[in-house]
């Protein structure tokens, strides 16, 4: 099942938790938030890791929605 990753730079610090975790999904940007590197999120390995930061991100700006806009169950 496909879904869609990304990052509420409204709310990011840029703490880097993500980054450190899953450097293959985000990067925190000069401006001082992270982004999604991938943003559809096809293989069930790369759903886990989003999931895993999810749980740990300080500001809870991670989103993580199945694809056609649902929220996934996990989803903050």
């Amino acid at each position: 099942m496909s879904h869609t990753l990304g990052v509420d730079h409204t709310v990011c610090t840029g703490a880097g938790t993500c980054e450190a975790m899953y450097p293959k999904l985000f990067k925190v940007v000069p401006e001082g938030y992270a982004v999604a590197v991938k943003t559809e999120l096809d293989d069930p390995e790369d759903v886990q890791s989003a999931r895993n930061v999810l749980d740990v991100c300080p500001t809870e700006a991670i989103m993580i929605a199945l694809a056609g806009g649902a929220p996934s169950d996990d989803a903050a």
